[in-house]
C-alpha cells in the first residue's frame, strides 16, 4: 500500500481518538480550582461534574460555567436549547424521542450515553412554572478525564475533515476490517466500486467484503495478491492488486490498486515472448543470449543441434566461460594454441559482442565452418548467433576453383581476350591481353572502363574508326551481330579485332595477330568482315591505304 495513504489513515485514527478525548476527559483543573479558590482557565470544559440546565420555552434560565463541556458560558440564551441538544444527541442517540415525550406529556426520563468509553447519564423532567430541566453527569466516579481548548477541538475537526477528503478523492479503494474480518470503514472509491458491482444500487451497512471471494488467498502484511472483479457495465473483468497493513488493535487496512494496465502489459509481453520463442525455434541459426552477468538466459533448439551441447546443460543457465569451455570440449570451436591465447580469445569475443563488432568464421576440426556473430542487447546483455555455413563455404570454394580453371583456359588461348559489361566496365582478361597491350594483371584486376581502354588502344595503333564502333557495340547502341575488322599497331603488327555478344549483355573482344602470308586472313575467323559503318569508311580511302589501316 502507498505510504502516504497509510499515514493519512493513521492521521484520521489519531484525530478521531483526540476528539474522543475532548468529550471524555475529566477536568482535573476543577479540583485544583476548588482547592485554591481561583477561577478556571478560559476555554476549558468539565464533563466530570453534574450539570443542570433549566429552560422555559427554549430560553436558558440557568447560568453556564466557564468550564462547561457542552455550552459556551457566553452563549445566546435563545439558542442554547438547540445547541445543548445537538451536543447531547451524539452521546445518546435516544435523547430526541425522550425529549419529545417530556415536552408533550411531561414524561421524565433518565437515559445512559457514552462519551468515548465513559458512561454518562442524561436526565430530564418538568418543574414548576413549565420549566424544563436537563441534567448531564458521569454515571460512575472514575477520574482522570480532561478537556481541551475549543480552538484545539476546531483544529482537530478541520484536520479530520481534510484527511477524510484526501482519502475520498483518491481513486484507490481502501477499507478497514476488524478482528472478525468485518468492514468497519471504507473510502468513497470503495463505495463507488460497491455501487458499480450492485448495478447502481446504493450500498448499505454492513458493507460486503468485495475482494474476499475474488482472492484465492488473502494478503498478509507486506504481501500483494492479484484478483479480478466483474462489473455489469463492463465485458472484461477489472484487475486489482490488494495489499494489507496491520493497524493497532488487531484491525487491518486494505488497499486495492488498479492493475488493468499492468495485466495488459504482462499479457502482451507473454504473447510476444511466445511468438518470439516460436520464431527462434524455427530458425536454423543457433541463438544464445547472456545477461549483464553473462549468465545464459535464452537459447533455441538450433543451438543444441549445431553445438551438440546438451539441452540440460544449457537449461542450467551456465555462464559465458562455461559455455565456451563446453564448446571447446565438444570440438565446436577452433582449438587455441595455449591457455593464454584461449583466455585472450574469450576476452576479445566478449568485448566484440558488447561493441557489436564480433564476426568470425570458426573452422572446426571436422571440416565444418561456423559463422559466429556477437551483438549487444539492452541492459548490458549480449547475444551470439551460430550459423553453419559449411555448404556455403564449400560452394564458394568450388566456384572459385571453377573460376580459376576457366581463367587458366583463357590464359592458354594465344589470342588477347577482354570482356566488358554493358556499362563499359571490364570484367576479365587473359594473359595474352596483358602481353599484347603491355598491361599489368594487377591493373586489369581494377576493372578499367572501356573509354580509358579505347584511348590506350588508339595510342598504340594507327588511326582507325573501329574504336567508336567498339564503344557503340559494347553500349548496345548498334546492332550486336558479331563482326571483325583489321587494325595495325604503330610497330606494324596487323591485328584482327573480333566483337561478339555474350550472356548478361556483356561483350567479348578478341585481338588476333594476322598472318601476312595469307591472302585473306580475316576469312579464317569465319565472321562477316566489318560493319556497314566500317564499309562506308573503307570506301572513302584508297585500297593501298585501306590495307595498311
Amino acid at each position: 500500500m502507498d505510504n502516504a495513504a497509510t499515514l493519512i489513515f493513521i492521521g484520521i485514527t489519531l484525530a478521531t481518538a483526540a476528539m474522543g478525548v475532548v468529550l471524555t476527559t475529566r477536568l482535573l483543573a476543577g479540583r485544583l480550582i476548588a482547592r485554591s479558590g481561583g477561577a478556571p482557565p478560559r476555554g476549558s470544559g468539565n464533563s466530570d461534574v453534574l450539570r443542570r440546565y433549566r429552560f422555559r420555552e427554549g430560553y436558558l434560565l440557568s447560568d453556564v460555567d466557564r468550564d462547561d463541556a457542552f455550552l459556551d458560558h457566553d452563549i445566546d440564551r435563545t439558542m442554547a436549547f438547540k445547541r445543548l441538544v445537538s451536543s447531547l444527541v451524539p452521546i445518546s442517540p435516544d435523547l430526541k424521542p425522550h425529549l419529545t415525550a417530556l415536552q408533550d406529556r411531561g414524561d421524565a426520563f433518565v437515559i445512559e450515553g457514552r462519551i468515548g468509553s465513559d458512561p454518562v447519564l442524561i436526565g430530564g423532567r418538568l418543574e414548576e412554572d413549565d420549566v424544563l430541566s436537563l441534567s448531564v453527569g458521569p454515571a460512575d466516579k472514575r477520574e482522570g478525564r480532561q478537556t481541551v481548548e475549543a480552538a484545539t477541538l476546531s483544529a482537530l475537526q478541520a484536520e479530520l475533515s481534510d484527511l477524510r477528503a484526501a482519502l475520498d478523492t483518491g481513486v484507490v479503494p481502501m477499507w478497514r476490517e476488524d478482528r472478525d474480518a468485518r468492514v468497519i470503514w471504507a473510502n468513497a472509491s470503495y463505495f463507488d466500486l460497491l455501487e458499480r458491482q450492485q448495478g447502481g444500487d446504493a450500498p448499505c451497512w454492513p458493507l460486503p467484503r468485495v475482494f474476499a471471494s475474488a482472492l484465492e488467498e488473502a494478503p498478509t502484511e507486506g504481501t500483494i495478491r492479484r484478483c479480478s472483479i466483474a462489473f455489469p457495465d463492463r465485458d472484461e473483468p477489472t484487475w486489482y492488486e490488494v495489499s494489507r497493513d496491520e493497524l493497532p488493535g488487531g484491525s487491518a487496512l486494505f488497499t486495492a490498486q488498479p492493475a488493468d494496465r499492468l495485466v495488459r502489459a504482462e499479457t502482451n509481453l507473454r504473447h510476444f515472448l511466445q511468438t518470439t520463442t516460436k520464431t527462434f525455434a524455427a530458425l536454423p541459426v543457433g541463438l544464445a543470449v547472456f545477461d549483464r552477468k553473462r549468465q545464459l538466459v535464452t537459447f533455441n533448439p538450433a543451438l543444441v543441434a549445431l553445438t551438440q551441447v546438451g539441452a540440460e546443460f544449457l537449461s542450467a543457465r551456465p555462464d559465458l566461460r562455461s559455455f565456451l569451455d563446453q564448446l571447446r570440449e565438444m570440438k565446436r570451436m577452433p582449438e587455441p594454441r595455449d591457455y593464454r591465447s584461449w583466455r585472450d580469445e574469450i576476452a576479445q569475443l566478449e568485448e566484440g559482442a558488447e561493441n557489436g563488432t564480433y564476426r568470425q568464421l570458426w573452422e572446426l576440426p571436422e571440416g565444418k565452418t561456423f559463422r559466429v556473430m556477437g551483438r549487444p542487447h539492452p541492459d548490458g546483455a549480449i547475444a551470439f548467433m551460430f550459423e553453419d555455413i559449411s555448404a556455403e563455404v564449400s560452394l564458394t570454394r568450388q566456384f572459385r576453383a571453377d573460376l580459376d580453371m576457366f581463367q587458366a583456359v583463357l590464359d592458354a588461348i594465344p589470342a588477347a581476350i577482354a570482356v566488358f559489361q554493358a556499362d563499359g566496365a571490364m570484367v576479365g582478361a587473359n594473359e595474352g591481353y596483358g602481353r599484347l597491350w603491355g598491361q599489368d594483371p594487377q591493373d586489369l584486376a581494377q576493372m578499367p572502363h572501356l573509354n580509358q581502354t579505347c584511348q590506350d588502344w588508339a595510342k598504340g595503333c594507327k588511326p582507325s574508326p573501329v574504336w567508336g564502333e567498339i564503344r557503340q557495340f559494347v553500349g548496345h547502341e548498334i546492332e550486336r551481330a558479331p563482326w571483325v575488322e583489321e587494325i595495325e599497331t604503330l610497330n606494324g603488327m596487323r591485328l584482327a579485332v573480333r566483337m561478339a555478344p555474350t550472356r548478361g549483355r556483356a561483350t567479348v573482344i578478341q585481338f588476333h595477330p594476322l598472318d601476312i602470308n595469307v591472302a585473306d586472313p580475316l576469312a579464317e575467323l569465319g565472321v562477316p568482315p566489318a560493319t556497314p559503318l566500317l564499309d562506308a569508311a573503307r570506301a572513302q580511302v584508297p585500297e593501298d591505304t585501306q590495307r595498311r589501316a
